[in-house]
């Protein structure tokens, strides 16, 4: 039985050494933990699908809090009854209420849990769409004061560019770090992100 820790931040630029931190006294190694730094709208990321497919029955995962599974009710319902149904325990830091329980026998308090996790998870995409809200609100009152700053992303279509791109956008599929592209491709980050917003790809 392995006891593993899920990391996520929501951009490059958030620090994730508290959640390390939080980790290391909750006695993970750290070569057990898992890292995004990406949106929690879905659960589409490259360090939680590899983990989710690395633990079995009897592990368990540590999270910081449930908004770091996700921010997307259905998602935190599907993926909490994913675990149990695997055997793979759960265990949150700041909600440890929901932490699976060890016993199905006792029916209320897995009522009560299942009560909690709804109503929690609806609080963590009730979030997220405020969080959009405010980030639109803030963009345009920018615009309206002439201070929005919104940029072009530099790579273009077309020959050796092109390429770059493709190979910017493989590599990030890949589940190379946002710092790793940087560095290796001698692009800004916001670059990288505008490429894969242009393609549509979730971060």
């Amino acid at each position: 039985m392995t006891m593993y820790a899920y990391i996520r931040c929501s951009t490059i630029d958030q620090n994730e050494a508290r959640q390390i931190k939080t980790m290391k006294e909750h006695g993970v190694e750290k070569q057990n933990m898992f890292i995004d730094k990406l949106s929690g709208k879905n659960t589409d990321r490259p360090s939680y699908q590899k983990l989710k497919h690395i633990v079995i029955e009897g592990d368990t995962i540590i999270f910081d809090s449930i908004s770091r599974l996700s921010r997307k009710y259905d998602d935190i319902k599907e993926e909490y009854k994913y675990y149990k149904n695997k055997g793979v325990k759960l265990k949150f830091v700041k909600e440890p209420m929901l932490d699976t329980p060890d016993s199905e026998s006792d029916v209320i308090q897995v009522a009560i849990s299942d009560i909690i996790l709804s109503l929690l998870s609806a609080f963590a995409e009730k979030e997220r769409e405020d969080i959009k809200i405010r980030q639109a609100e803030g963009i345009a009152i920018a615009k309206l004061t002439g201070k929005f700053k919104g940029r072009k992303t530099k790579l273009v279509e077309g020959g050796k560019e092109e390429q770059r791109m493709k190979a910017i956008i493989e590599a990030y599929k890949q589940g190379k770090s946002i710092k790793d592209i940087r560095i290796t491709f001698k692009v800004g980050t916001g670059t990288i992100y505008r490429i894969l917003e242009r393609e549509g790809i979730e971060r």
